[in-house]
């Protein structure tokens, strides 16, 4: 019979695997997020432009797994929010301009005693509020579901200009 540190150790093993595989399918359409930021200078006229490479070139989203000896509880009753929670966003405190050499997305999955939590942190120079929340719930849309072959209820939208 399984013990119970055993089954834990499985669920956690069989989510990691299934969001990193949703997370993958959720960046197929949302493709800029696993780029990085480049700066070209021309001379003539003088200009900097600043594009997405979203060649392989590049080391991606990054998708972080960590545990901490703490409860859900811990990190909610507070009145304030504990300290440690800026710990579960793996790049709290960036500017946009480290887009150039940090991912432009990473995922934090923190395991702690009684709970998982899913920290999601985005470039603003790549996604407004609105963007994040639609990859946000874009992932969680294809990780629920059955068939990883349905499409998604929300395209997302690359052009830089409104129709």
């Amino acid at each position: 019979k399984p013990t119970p540190l055993n089954n834990q150790q499985n669920f956690i093993n069989n989510l990691l695997e299934k969001l990193k595989h949703s997370l993958s399918i959720a960046l197929f359409h949302f493709y800029p997020l696993s780029g990085h930021l480049v700066t070209h200078e021309t001379q003539d006229p003088p200009a900097y432009n600043i594009f997405v490479d979203c060649s392989n070139n590049n080391s991606g989203a990054k998708f972080i797994y960590a545990t901490l000896n703490m409860t859900v509880s811990d990190i909610l009753t507070p009145i304030h929010v504990p300290p440690i929670v800026e710990s579960f966003f793996d790049l709290n405190k960036i500017i946009n301009h480290d887009g150039h050499t940090m991912p432009l997305l990473s995922i934090q999955i923190t395991e702690l005693l009684d709970g998982v939590f899913i920290g999601c942190s985005m470039n603003h120079h790549i996604a407004d509020g609105t963007s994040y929340w639609n990859f946000f719930n874009t992932w969680s849309e294809i990780f629920q579901a059955e068939d990883h072959g349905v499409p998604i209820s929300h395209q997302p939208f690359h052009n830089r200009w409104l129709p």
